[in-house]
Formats: structure tokens, sequence, C-alpha cells
């Protein structure tokens, strides 16, 4: 099973972003998502290739978690369900 991201490009992330969100979705279309810290450099610009080190490695871990059922993908139409009855 293939699964792609969709990250913020460098460009994209603002001196004040301390997180960014990461967005997995798999063959189905179904998704999960996670936030990662945003490494900077002295200057407090983005550290370009630990950024992209980072997403790499977040990538092998969502695929490994898949492997050994420690997180689920969730279709992104779905509609949440209350926990609470409506009355």
């Amino acid at each position: 099973m293939a699964i792609t991201y969709v990250a913020p490009a460098t460009t994209d992330i603002s001196a004040e972003d301390k997180t960014v969100e990461v967005v997995y979705t798999n063959d189905s279309g179904f998704t999960h998502t996670r936030n990662i810290n945003v490494p900077r450099k002295e200057d407090g610009s983005v550290d370009s290739e630990y950024y992209q080190e980072i997403l790499d490695g977040q990538l092998r871990g969502v695929e490994n978690k898949i492997n050994v059922g420690a997180i689920e993908f969730v279709d992104p139409n779905a509609s949440e369900e209350s926990e609470s009855p409506t009355e």
C-alpha cells in the first residue's frame, strides 16, 4: 500500500510557525494527520534539508505504525459521530 503526504513547502512556513500539519493519504483516499516540529537554523529560517529528513522519517514511521496496527487512516468525508446522545 502506497502512502503519500502533503506538507507545507518551506516557503509557506511563517517565522511564527513552530509546527506544521502533514496529511498522509493511502491508496483508498483515507487520511492520517499529524503535526511535526519545524526545524530552524540559527538565523531563524527553516532548515530545508532537515525538514525533508523529518518528513521522510515521519513517512517511514507512519508506514511502520500501519503495519503493526498502531494507527488508522480515516475517511476524510465521513462525519464525526457525536459521543453524547442527541435529544
